[in-house]
């Protein structure tokens, strides 16, 4: 089975991007995995840093380990804004495949550094970091009352030489962009700054590029984007809302039921079919 560097340099190559989902919870984490079993389509579950407390790091590694092996498809696990080094290292540890280091928060320099540390203990691993130099702003839930541009506006969007050199510096393998993809979903699309996109390809051509906030992002938008290196999609507001809904419907219709399998079958179905959807718009299916 190729590894997933493997399959970003043939997303690269064909244009088409990886869905990375986030899950933490075993229902959520079923619904991807049955989603790219059907469509065929390699898929990146993820676990941000609050997540990965909840489920606990080892044990999805060991979760997700154990879906590959059983169904021989290609499952990968990244660990998602990791906002330390130490936390950073956990991944590395505990046996996750990508790691993604945010260190937005931190001066460039210092982001610089810890950013090229961890990058030789992961690479010693086979793993592949990604790294963030400008915060993607808002938060992974629904944002009905808010609008984009308000959301947009309290960031720095990604500077395309200061990107380049910081790729220089630390050797990352990919690397996250802010060109307008806000976290969370709205009542309205999110539009790039695609002309943005462009000049950081350029900037920097053999980076893998992953974009974060791929929750209600327009398909023609995501179609360009594939064609500038985009090579990973992150998609995890549209699953906690598809989620919620869910379960308060088939509690609404199972009132007396208390047995768990009965009324999540209803919950993985939606999710599952959230993940179909962004993987036919990515172009990742038939791919695995």
């Amino acid at each position: 089975m190729k590894n997933i560097k493997d399959y970003f340099e043939q997303a690269k190559e064909e244009h088409f991007a990886i869905g990375a989902f986030n899950a933490g919870n075993l229902e959520t984490i079923k619904a991807i995995v049955q989603a790219g079993v059907k469509l065929k389509a390699p898929v990146i579950i993820e676990s941000s840093h609050g997540e990965t407390s909840f489920f606990g790091s080892k044990r999805l590694v060991d979760v997700i380990r154990d879906f590959r092996e059983e169904l021989n498809h290609p499952i990968f696990l990244n660990l998602d804004h990791a906002p330390t080094l130490k936390d950073s290292e956990i991944g590395i540890q505990d046996g996750y495949d990508l790691i993604h280091f945010d260190g937005s928060s931190f001066l460039f320099e210092e982001n610089v550094k810890i950013a090229k540390d961890l990058v030789q203990k992961a690479h010693k691993k086979g793993l592949l970091v990604e790294g963030e130099i400008d915060k993607i702003v808002g938060s992974s839930s629904a944002h009905f009352s808010e609008t984009i541009k308000n959301i947009q506006s309290s960031g720095q969007k990604t500077n395309p030489q200061e990107a380049a050199d910081f790729i220089k510096k630390t050797g990352v393998d990919t690397f996250a962009a802010f060109i307008g993809n806000v976290h969370g979903f709205y009542n309205e699309p999110k539009r790039l700054d695609l002309k943005l996109l462009e000049s950081i390809t350029q900037a920097m051509p053999n980076t893998f590029l992953s974009l974060h906030g791929g929750s209600g992002i327009p398909a023609d938008d995501i179609t360009k984007a594939l064609q500038l290196n985009v090579v990973k999609i992150n998609v995890n507001s549209e699953l906690r809302i598809a989620y919620r809904r869910a379960l308060e419907a088939s509690l609404e219709e199972n009132p007396t039921s208390f047995a768990i399998y009965e009324y999540m079958k209803g919950v993985i179905e939606a999710v599952q079919s959230v993940v179909e959807e962004k993987i036919m718009m990515f172009g990742s299916e038939g791919k695995a």
